[in-house]
């Protein structure tokens, strides 16, 4: 047949028409997503249309941000002075923040590094009582709800903990990216607690699940990130990487205080060495306790300060100015300031923990002009520079250890002068950490919408060419779109699966001890009401029982 027909010439114009009136109808849909992602049903209520993603606000210029870290001040610990850090960053910038915490007394300055700040309800988890983390319940996902809607959030980033299925379910209905981080090598710390091997399997497989059902996983170092890939879970190749105040942390601060007469008991000019941090079972306080004590019993004069506090700050507080064990310990922590005092004077600031995911202690002592002495593991090999800002000694190992500080004793001004141990901290800086974290969040939005257009409407040429085919491309149009409702619908509702499971994890040892503490008051109250009715009876039958003796 000719191609000039009448049939063929139809055709084309059929295609052509439609291509026109499906390139319409995906523009006056997007129009109607974005009024109704900002617009309210008449009663002050936020509507749950999904919230629209700018593109040119998401690829360039401020961003508005919802972020949940189970960490946040007056809770110390390293994921607590992260986000405190990097959120007043993201003030500086000019991004629009809103926080979900479980903190009621927030730090004034994290408040103050904001737009919003919504509390959640918490509670401990039973295998690891010394931390917090929202409660499963419906009252915490209205309010999460609610935060997502009224703030028109572009990213959402949470820290990984059992409570992550309600901030997904809220992500996932109102179409807003995702990004999980983990801080925390929480398999690695149940272990190390001596918890049942059900549980630290059970929180092995939930990680992996966790971070399948985002959009994208992110983590503090490339040490740790391989560590997890191991595990099933595939980290975006930028890591967060961090950085000690310069304003806070610097050499000169060893001028402030006499810590070096506190912490040696007026012994100013003997070598000293402190571990800082939290002081918990997992960290392997004892091994440094032990290094200490092999020294002095040498005749070297070695003093070991303990500074902070935790569940295994009890079991050193004893040793406290015992000549034998050299040690300084009383529990607490100390102020930012102090501490960079302390780290300014001392010889060597060191770490026996192989739990740490990134090496803030090493890098807050190095940015002081102050070695550090660590085990080759975790995020120590990506902050310390073996042989230019202190030693890695093999992990575990005594004899390694012992061999490194002695190095240090002899020779700790000649190994590692200030400037040397500044310089080889240089590269990181706050401006590196929160452009790639700035970066972490662009990439999951482009990962979402990715995900949008694969499973949302087709391209208008392949409509124009269905409906010319078969007149059925709105149909296939509606089809895909419900298809998409599903896609994000279904895995939310998946969640309360995991819901479930969690809370199992949170809850069911507690309840369990709730029923066995009811089982056992039920069990007195019975006993106590059937001697009440035994001695009634007896009463009644006008008897009295005096020991073994019956009075009638």
């Amino acid at each position: 047949m000719e191609p000039s027909t009448p049939s063929v010439l139809m055709r084309q114009r059929a295609i052509v028409k439609n291509r026109e009136l499906a390139k319409q109808a995906r523009e006056a849909e997007a129009e109607a997503m974005r009024r109704r992602a900002g617009a309210t049903d008449g009663r002050g209520v936020f509507t749950a249309a999904p919230i629209d993603d700018s593109d040119s606000e998401l690829s360039s210029g401020a961003m508005r941000m919802l972020i949940y870290s189970h960490s946040l001040p007056p809770w110390v610990d390293g994921v607590s002075t992260r986000f405190k850090s990097h959120l007043k960053l993201l003030k500086e910038e000019g991004h629009k923040v809103t926080v979900v915490t479980i903190e009621d007394q927030l730090d004034p300055q994290v408040r103050s590094s904001v737009d919003h700040v919504v509390h959640v309800d918490s509670t401990c988890l039973y295998w690891y009582p010394a931390k917090r983390f929202p409660d499963l319940t419906l009252r915490n996902l209205k309010r999460i709800w609610d935060a997502c809607v009224r703030s028109r959030a572009q990213v959402m980033h949470c820290t990984m903990c059992p409570s992550l299925p309600l901030f997904f379910m809220c992500a996932r209905a109102l179409n807003i990216p995702l990004m999980v981080s983990i801080h925390t090598d929480s398999v690695t710390l149940l272990e190390k607690c001596g918890q049942p091997w059900p549980i630290v399997r059970l929180c092995g497989a939930l990680e992996p699940l966790g971070t399948w059902f985002a959009d994208a996983t992110y983590t503090v170092s490339p040490s740790y990130s391989a560590i997890l890939l191991q595990r099933g879970i595939r980290c975006l190749d930028l890591t967060w990487g961090g950085y000690a105040n310069p304003a806070v942390f610097h050499p000169g601060r060893a001028s402030s205080g006499d810590w070096r007469h506190k912490l040696s008991f007026g012994h100013p000019d003997d070598f000293i060495l402190i571990t800082a941090g939290r002081v918990s079972p997992e960290k392997n306080v004892e091994f440094l306790v032990e290094l200490v004590r092999r020294f002095r019993s040498q005749g070297h004069r070695v003093w070991l300060a303990v500074i902070g506090d935790g569940p295994a700050a009890a079991d050193f507080a004893p040793l406290h100015g015992s000549e034998d064990a050299g040690i300084w310990c009383i529990p607490g922590f100390l102020s930012q300031v102090e501490l960079a005092e302390v780290y300014a004077s001392v010889d060597v600031v060191a770490s026996a923990s192989t739990f740490e995911t990134f090496g803030y202690t090493a890098l807050e002592a190095m940015q002081c002009g102050t070695p550090f002495l660590g085990p080759r593991a975790q995020g120590f090999r990506d902050t310390v520079a073996h042989g230019k800002g202190g030693y890695l000694f093999d992990a575990r190992d005594m004899t390694s250890a012992a061999h490194y500080l002695e190095l240090m004793l002899q020779e700790r001004h000649e190994l590692f002068p200030p400037r040397q141990v500044l310089d080889s901290i240089k590269d990181f800086t706050a401006a590196n950490c929160v452009r790639r974290t700035v970066q972490a969040y662009r990439l999951s939005a482009e990962q979402r919408r990715r995900a949008t257009a694969k499973y949302g409407c087709a391209p208008a040429l392949e409509e124009g060419e269905a409906a010319a085919a078969g007149g059925a491309g709105s149909g296939r149009g509606l089809v895909r779109r419900a298809c998409m409702q599903c896609v994000r619908t279904l895995p939310a509702l998946l969640m309360v699966f995991f819901i479930g499971l969690n809370w199992c994890l949170l809850h069911a040892p507690l309840l369990a001890c709730w029923a066995a503490k009811q089982l056992a008051r039920a069990r007195r109250t019975a006993g106590a009401t059937w001697d009440r009715s035994m001695r009634l009876t007896n009463l009644t039958r006008n008897r009295v029982l005096v020991g073994t003796q019956v009075i009638k």
